[in-house]
Order: structure tokens, then C-alpha cells, then sequence
């Protein structure tokens, strides 16, 4: 889905719903609770992750397996992840809003220690579902660091 480019500002009450509902899945993400993390995603949502520019869009039914397998191989190895997350904003285009903000994504083993993996500018297309959120597209632009050989492209924190 391509990102809109116009609209307006949400207003306060809605700016600190949708940055709780991005503090919980990411805490859901960070605790590997897979299943509470996907289910924020429309049936037909779309990720499309760029690294240095390069990227492709694949459909939930192509990430979602992907998402699985990622995090039973961090749960088998031990391998904690930590999303930390600034600079949300938060604009209406007619029923939908697109959020944009950064995130630094760090993966903590007891091996290395706490390694940053990745940094991202991420931008979503939501809409309303009952009384929450839903993904409909995630754009994810990051940086050559976010790739999954995390032993060798990543940065020691300490």
C-alpha cells in the first residue's frame, strides 16, 4: 500500500491511544508473545522491510510463518529483544492514520550481551477495529545493521 502523503494532525486523546497500543505490541514483540504480536495485523496486511533501499512487499501469509520461525530460533538460543522507540507521529487520511516513528531494535544474549541489531524509520497504515488498532501495511526502512546474522553485523553495547 503506498503511504498517503496529506491530512491532519489526531488529536490528543487519539495520539495517546495509538502510542498505547504500539508500547503494548512492542511489549508483546519484546516478550515473544508471537501469536498477541501478529494479531494486530489485518488478515491481508503487508510489511514492506528496506534495507539500504532495497525491499519487497510480502503479504501476511508469506511474513507471518517467517515471524515464527524467527522467534522460536531467539527462543532456543536465548536471545532477548528490546525495541526502543521514538518520535511517533500520527496523521488522519479519511478513516485511516499513518504512523511514522524511529526505533532502535537491540538483541541481548548471554553470550554478547545487549548488541543493536537494527535502526528503522517504521510507517504504518491503521485503521479502527472495534476499540483498538489493526496494521494494515507496515513500511519498514532500516539500516544494513538489521539483517539476521546479528554475530557479525552488530554493534556491542557494552
Amino acid at each position: 500500500m503506498t503511504m498517503p502523503t496529506e491530512g491532519s494532525t489526531v488529536s490528543p486523546e487519539i495520539f495517546y491511544e495509538l502510542r498505547r497500543f504500539y508500547l503494548d505490541q512492542l511489549d508483546a514483540r519484546d516478550r515473544g508473545l508471537t501469536e498477541e504480536w501478529l494479531a494486530v495485523f489485518d488478515d491481508d496486511a503487508t510489511i514492506t522491510t528496506k534495507v539500504l533501499g532495497d525491499g519487497r512487499t510480502v503479504p501476511k501469509s508469506q511474513f507471518e510463518p517467517e515471524v515464527w520461525k524467527l522467534d522460536a530460533s531467539f527462543h532456543e538460543k536465548g536471545v532477548q529483544r528490546r525495541h526502543c522507540v521514538q518520535g511517533f507521529t500520527f496523521t488522519h487520511r479519511g478513516d485511516l492514520v499513518v504512523s511514522r516513528f524511529y526505533g532502535l531494535f537491540l538483541v541481548v544474549d548471554a553470550e554478547r550481551g545487549a548488541c543493536l541489531q537494527s535502526a528503522a524509520m517504521i510507517s504504518d497504515v491503521l485503521r479502527r477495529h472495534e476499540d483498538t488498532w489493526r496494521v494494515m501495511s507496515r513500511e519498514i526502512e532500516r539500516d544494513d545493521l538489521g539483517r539476521l546474522d546479528t554475530a557479525r553485523q552488530s554493534v556491542p553495547l557494552g
